[in-house]
Formats: C-alpha cells, sequence, structure tokens
C-alpha cells in the first residue's frame, strides 16, 4: 500500500506573505514615513460596489456542483415557499459563514449589500430571524438526516469529477483516504436544549469531528458535554467510511487514546479499512513492554530530516538563544526531564493486530544542581494498528502522530467559520447549523484544491479571508450579461482571476 504524501507547507516563504524588500519603494524625503495628512471623507451612494467581490469563486463553485438543485431534492421542511426555497437558506449561511460571519445577525451583510445581491441574482436574501427559524425546522426526526444526506452528496458530486468537467487541475483518484477523529468540547449558555455538564463541570456541547488529512470535513455530530470524546464514532465511520471508499481505494482512521476501543477497531476492519490509534496505557501493557524483546533505535521524521541537514557540507549552524525558560524553571527548583533517547519495538495484539511500543529513556535533574539522578526514568508510548508489515514501526509513529494536525482544523472551525456558535437553543437546529458550516468549511478548500495555488489548501482562514473573499469590485448589469469588476491593484489578482475562469462553466 502506497504511504501517503507529505502536506504542503503553509510558511510564510513559501506563499509569499510579503512584497519582497527590494520591490518596495524608498521615501522621497527624509522624516517619518507615515505623513499624516487630513483627510476629508465624501458619502458616495452608487448601490454597484461590494467588498465581497472574491464570493464569485465559491458561487462559481456551487454552480459546477448543482449544489442547489441537490439541496432541493433531498431537503424538505417546507410545505409553501414564501419566497425561499430549502437551497437558498443554506447556501445564504454557507456564504455567510465564508465572508466572515459569525452570527445570524449577520445574514444583514447579505441582505443589505445591494451589489452583492446581483451578484447572487437576487432581489433579497432571508434576514436573521427567518434564519432562525429555518434552523428550528430541523427539529422533527429525520428531517436534519436530509439536509446532511444533501450536502454528502455534494460533496460526492464534488469528489466524482467527471471527465466532462475542464477542470485545470483535475483531482486524481487516491490510493489512500487518511481519515482524522477527535471531539471538541464548546461551552454554551444554560438556554440549550441537549447540553451537559462535561468532566471540568461547564455546562456544554460535545461535537466529533471527522476530517481529511488535506483539511476537508467529511462529518460533524453534536452531542451533551457529559459524553467521551469517542462515543458515537463507529456509528460516524458507518456512515463515512462507504462514502470514501466510492472513491478512494482504502481508508486509513487516525485518532487519540480514547478511541483506542473494540467498536471503533470492529468498524474499521468491517469496512476493510486500516486504523492506527494511539494506544492507552491499559493494566496490562506495561507488562507486555517490559518484557525482553528486540528494541531498535527510533527518531521522528523531525528530527532525521534535522540530521540529514546538519550532514550537507553547506549546512551551517545557528547560534541558539538562551533558553529562558529552562533557566527560569532551575531557579524554581522544577523536576527537568530531557529526552535521552527512545526506541522502538512491536508485538502482537488482540484479534491479530499490531502493537507498537515506544521507549522513551528521560534523564532527569531537579533545580540548579548539575547532579543527575542515579536512575533513568522510562516511560512506554502504545499505537494499536491493523496496517500491513509493508509499514514499519517507525512509519506506523510517524504517520500516527500526524493526526495533531486536526487540532487546526478544529481552531479554524472555531475561529473561521464560526462553527461552534451554536445560535439557536435546539440541539438539532445546532446541528443543522454545524452542517452549513461544514459546507462554508469545504467550499474554501475545494476551491484551493482545484483552482488555487496548492499551499492555500493549508493557509488559515483569516489570511484565505483576506486574500480571496474581501477584494472590492463593481459590479455592472447589462442586457445579457453581469461583470463584475476587481479591483486591479490587489496583491492576489492574477490567482484570483485565474481561480474564477478555472471554475466557470
Amino acid at each position: 500500500m502506497k504511504k501517503p504524501t507529505p502536506l504542503p507547507r503553509a510558511s510564510h516563504v513559501n506563499s509569499g506573505t510579503s512584497i519582497p524588500h527590494e520591490e518596495l519603494p524608498w521615501p522621497s524625503r527624509p522624516g517619518p514615513v507615515l505623513r499624516h495628512h487630513k483627510i476629508h471623507l465624501e458619502h458616495d451612494a452608487r448601490p454597484d460596489i461590494t467588498s465581497l467581490g472574491g464570493l464569485a469563486l465559491p458561487l462559481a463553485l456551487l454552480r459546477r456542483l448543482k449544489a442547489a438543485q441537490t439541496l432541493d431534492a433531498n431537503v424538505d421542511v417546507f410545505k409553501r415557499y414564501l419566497p425561499y426555497h430549502e437551497s437558498d437558506h443554506i447556501i445564504c449561511q454557507a456564504l455567510m459563514l465564508y465572508a466572515g460571519g459569525s452570527c445570524l445577525e449577520d445574514m444583514a451583510m447579505l441582505q443589505q449589500d445591494q451589489a452583492l445581491l446581483k451578484i447572487l441574482g437576487a432581489e433579497r436574501t432571508p434576514d436573521p430571524t427567518t434564519s432562525g427559524d429555518f434552523l428550528r425546522r430541523f427539529v422533527p426526526r429525520g428531517k436534519l438526516e436530509s439536509l446532511r444526506a444533501g450536502i454528502d452528496e455534494v460533496q460526492e458530486t464534488m469528489w466524482k469529477n467527471p471527465k466532462r468537467w475542464s477542470w485545470s487541475r483535475k483531482r486524481k483518484r487516491k490510493p489512500l483516504a487518511v481519515l482524522h477523529l477527535d471531539g471538541h468540547l464548546e461551552q454554551t449558555s444554560s438556554t440549550r436544549e441537549g447540553a451537559d455538564f462535561n468532566y471540568k463541570g461547564k455546562w456544554s456541547y460535545s461535537v466529533l469531528v471527522a476530517s481529511l488529512a488535506d483539511g476537508e470535513c467529511v462529518g460533524l455530530r453534536l452531542r451533551g458535554g457529559n459524553v467521551r470524546s469517542s462515543d458515537g464514532a463507529a456509528e460516524l465511520l458507518d456512515d463515512v467510511l462507504p462514502r470514501l471508499l466510492k472513491q478512494f481505494e482504502t481508508v486509513l482512521v487516525l485518532a487519540d487514546s480514547d478511541y483506542d476501543r473494540a467498536d471503533l477497531r470492529h468498524a474499521c476492519e468491517g469496512h476493510g479499512c486500516y486504523f492506527a490509534f494511539v494506544g492507552r496505557e491499559t493494566p496490562d501493557r506495561p507488562a507486555i513492554a517490559e518484557q525482553p524483546r528486540v528494541w531498535r533505535s527510533f527518531q521522528t521524521r523531525a528530527k532525521r530530516a534535522a540530521a540529514e541537514r546538519e550532514a550537507k557540507p553547506s549546512f551551517k549552524r545557528r547560534k541558539k538563544k538562551r533558553n529562558r525558560r529552562k533557566r527560569r524553571a532551575r531557579q524554581r527548583g522544577y523536576k527537568e526531564l530531557k529526552l535521552a533517547r527512545q526506541a522502538v519495538a512491536e508485538t502482537e495484539g488482540p484479534g491479530g493486530t499490531r502493537i507498537i511500543i515506544r521507549r522513551q529513556i528521560l534523564d532527569v535533574s531537579k533545580g540548579k544542581s548539575p547532579q543527575r539522578e542515579m536512575w533513568k526514568e522510562v516511560r512506554y508510548r502504545y499505537v494499536v494498528t491493523n496496517l500491513p508489515s509493508s509499514w514499519s514501526a517507525e512509519d506506523v509513529i510517524d504517520e500516527t502522530y500526524k493526526r495533531c494536525d486536526q487540532e487546526n482544523i478544529m481552531a479554524g472551525l472555531h475561529t473561521g467559520i464560526a462553527a461552534w456558535r451554536m445560535p439557536v437553543a435546539q440541539l438539532r437546529g445546532n446541528a443543522a447549523w454545524l452542517e452549513i458550516a461544514r459546507l462554508a468549511w469545504n467550499l474554501g478548500k475545494w476551491t484551493a484544491q482545484l483552482a488555487l495555488p496548492k499551499e492555500v489548501t493549508r493557509w488559515e482562514w483569516k489570511r484565505f479571508r483576506r486574500a480571496f473573499v474581501d477584494i472590492p469590485a463593481q459590479v455592472i448589469r447589462t442586457a445579457r450579461q453581469l461583470r463584475v469588476r476587481v479591483l486591479g491593484t490587489h496583491r492576489y489578482i492574477n490567482e484570483f482571476l485565474s481561480a474564477h475562469a478555472c471554475l466557470q462553466v
């Protein structure tokens, strides 16, 4: 089985955060660079200018995916259309979140922008109170499931990528999908239905998140706060894995130690998929780890890459800065642990699984004294997996701990898309909000994957929004065409125009 390719970097160097120094003009006069001129404000009431010209990209993608038709075919919560259809509400809320809105009151951002209404091709959009009423319509059984099925169908249409589509960068069928599972606790007010006390004693919701390694979100489940992070994960896998297996040859599921459960392992094996979970320290595992076995020296992938760089003749070691944290810890007499070396071994687990054991040997010191303790501290870490023997123990450990990147995805869902806002009092209404937020999140990821530079998939939402959403534009309506004239001095204007040409039908 082919191993997954490394994720693209989103560093400042690769993506060009700042303008090259040699291209910046030099001030023509001495003194402070900022002149602080007196400014005179004028009011221009032209209704054909908007600050959200970047919404042309997700609208082109939604049109290409036929998202409105798919959503209307699946979701049925209205008896009469006065005047909005289900797709109108879903797409408007998704675009509001995509553009930076953080609550239902921000629906007015779309409602009051006349130029944006021309881009949407609408005379009006739902107001905040109507949007809240729409979310509450998903309380009856079956309604939320229909919304989830509609958004899943849009996602599967994106994955299929038919040959008749003229994408400039076609999404090829991949042999392996890496699926990450994790949970998130969101504190909420006491009026929210279905919430409960979490392990910290806070009244909260718990969200189960399933996402792919490229950042695309494939499943969100809302629960009360008094559950384990892994509760309900087996049912989520039964829903997500069949959809993924239509587009990928196999799936590798990664998760932390709370997901080291028999029902999750059986769910993965039942669908013919692989798993690699950080193992919990059960009472019998320390005894297993201490049995005589062959240990191999181990270094993480980052350590190995650093050693390769240092071995090059052109490498120059930088002078390290003073470690103020270590100095302060020694002044206060704290115990200091230093990783001396690591080793790895493997044994057979129940049901034919593999248990990868990592032994960490720590040097212990305390306070200002350089004296070390006589006995070194030994710790064991475990990984439970059913990956084939072609994956070495070192490869399994490196791949398993890539799941830590999902913390960035959940932080983006919080600060970038406002998915954890929970705007209504009903549990299933807030679950519907999560599904719409998933659509908004994926619109950004799909746009980046298909039509933008590769490293954009790793950008934070704040940066992505400033580059490809907050674009001043003039909307010109002629007899037969709608033209959006964007600001020519925008930094990413070339990438924006080429992306729109790629997504346009």
